[in-house]
């Protein structure tokens, strides 16, 4: 088991980093002072560590360390009053069996003033040795100086300890200092890199630090911010307010690590931002919150976005029930007025398919609006035989919305189909012509839509209206607001609607 007392010696020694350090003039000077007072060739500031003496001073002596077996000032170590005297090396037994006393150099005399700490910790010696015995050993003003000079290498060294802990203590501090200037740094710069607001609230005091991004992100003057609670939630949209104020002092008054509330938060320019507000909270050993610091995103155009994307889903749903309707209806109104079976199929797949040419043409734009040219081309598309003259479509560019888009197509296909069936386009000479121009009636602009036949055999007023006449003449007028007039003349089927413009460039949902 390792002495304690020598262990405590060791680690003291240690914790002055003396060991084998340079020379240096104070305590060379102290060598040389100690030699001279008592009258002696050698001096030497010897210090005792695990396995060896090393020597930071000397005088007259050749070597800088010795082993322990020649060591003396092991010996004085333990000296009660702090001075080890032997007048003759060779008669005391412990030192006579020295090999630096049976050979070279022959040491014969040794005085050392012990190197003690404040708190009785034995470090080594300042010794003084000559090679002839001394047997009246040192004059009492040579002990005296011995001993004071011993005391003075020992402020010495604790003068040297402290400086080297002022040193490591500044060195931390640099450390410390340099690498708050690097976390700052970095704050700033990741501050200025993110498109948040990043915040640090002491709840204790009410006091709140801003980042650059309040500012930046909405408006605010730096002589207009307050670094304070009250600030911040007097900016707070006043249906949001008490709100946010009851869910932070919840997660103050609570337990909670996080804290993340949405609100709408008020500009410079006192429009609101949609935001959210994230948290993490530092609590004390009790538990008492001490510090908040958090995140606060704009989240204005995810809201924008989500409300875009709610009012899309809403017109698809609706658009989607439009459809169904008038697609259930087209059905019942097919299947009542068809002869058999084969009939109501044959038509209503070809009624279905108009509405569906109808749809792709709005899904090909940007579903609010369709060319009409192209929606009347896409329903004649079947009847098209590419003969010069047969069908002639004629009027101005004019986009219409959705509504008038779809039952546009399904009255020309309507038109085409009796066309095909009894008109002009059951003849190989027949042609039609689809013309539209706008018209001014009063204050508002008006679309005379005309369908014109030619070349076909002569026509006649049907005995009874089925699905596509009442469709032509009820549901497309009521969908545009306007009126529809059929003359069945002997050269061919008339048709013209006339409507307010505003009437087919409507966006309202389809058939709303």
């Amino acid at each position: 088991m390792s002495d304690p007392i020598e262990t405590a010696r060791l680690q003291v020694l240690h914790s002055y980093g003396i060991l084998d350090t340079p020379r240096e003039p104070a305590f060379d000077d102290i060598v040389t002072l100690a030699t001279q007072i008592c009258a002696v060739p050698v001096g030497l500031v010897s210090l005792v560590a695990a396995d060896r003496q090393w020597f930071k001073a000397q005088c007259g002596f050749p070597s800088c360390e010795t082993p322990l077996s020649q060591s003396v000032c092991a010996h004085a170590l333990t000296a009660a009053d702090g001075l080890l005297v032997i007048p003759d090396l060779t008669a005391d037994p412990r030192t006579r069996e020295n090999t630096l006393v049976t050979g070279a150099p022959f040491i014969r005399f040794y005085a050392g003033a012990v190197l003690r700490t404040d708190d009785g910790v034995s470090l080594g010696t300042l010794c003084v040795i000559d090679t002839a015995p001394r047997p009246d050993g040192l004059k009492p003003d040579q002990a005296f100086a011995l001993r004071a000079l011993a005391r003075q290498v020992m402020a010495q060294l604790e003068l040297r300890r402290a400086v080297r802990e002022r040193e490591g203590a500044l060195a931390a501090e640099r450390q410390v200092r340099d690498a708050l200037a690097v976390s700052e740094e970095r704050y700033r710069l990741s501050s200025r890199a993110t498109t948040d607001l990043i915040w640090d609230w002491n709840p204790q005091t009410g006091r709140i630090h801003w980042d650059e991004g309040l500012s930046a992100l909405y408006g605010y003057q730096p002589a207009e911010i307050e670094p304070s609670n009250d600030w911040w939630y007097a900016h707070i949209h006043p249906e949001d307010r008490d709100r946010v104020r009851r869910s932070v002092q919840a997660a103050i008054d609570g337990a909670p690590l996080r804290w993340s509330q949405g609100y709408r938060f008020r500009r410079a320019d006192g429009s609101y931002a949609t935001v959210l507000n994230q948290a993490i909270i530092v609590r004390g050993s009790e538990g008492r919150a001490t510090r908040m610091t958090g995140v606060m995103l704009d989240a204005t155009q995810q809201a924008e976005a989500d409300a875009h994307r709610e009012m899309l889903s809403q017109e698809l749903s609706h658009r989607l029930k439009n459809t169904l309707a008038m697609v259930q209806a087209i059905a019942s109104q097919t299947l009542r007025d068809a002869p058999d079976v084969a009939s109501a199929r044959d038509a209503l797949l070809q009624r279905l398919l108009a509405l569906g040419k109808a749809h792709d043409i709005l899904l090909a734009g940007n579903a609010e609006r369709a060319g009409m040219e192209a929606v009347i081309r896409g329903a004649l598309a079947l009847h098209d035989n590419a003969r010069a003259g047969r069908l002639r479509i004629e009027g101005p560019p004019l986009d219409i919305g959705p509504k008038a888009a779809l039952a546009l197509a399904l009255m020309i296909h309507e038109l085409a189909t009796n066309a095909a069936k009894f008109g002009a386009l059951s003849a190989a000479a027949g042609a039609v012509g689809v013309t539209w121009q706008i018209e001014t009636r009063g204050d508002n602009p008006h679309l005379r839509l005309s369908w014109a036949e030619s070349g076909g055999p002569p026509v006649t007023a049907p005995s009874r209206k089925g699905f596509g006449t009442r469709l032509i003449e009820r549901a497309f007028a009521g969908t545009v607001a306007g009126d529809v007039a059929l003359d069945y003349r002997e050269t061919g089927l008339l048709c013209v609607l006339t409507a307010p413009l505003a009437g087919f460039q409507g966006k309202d949902g389809i058939l709303n």
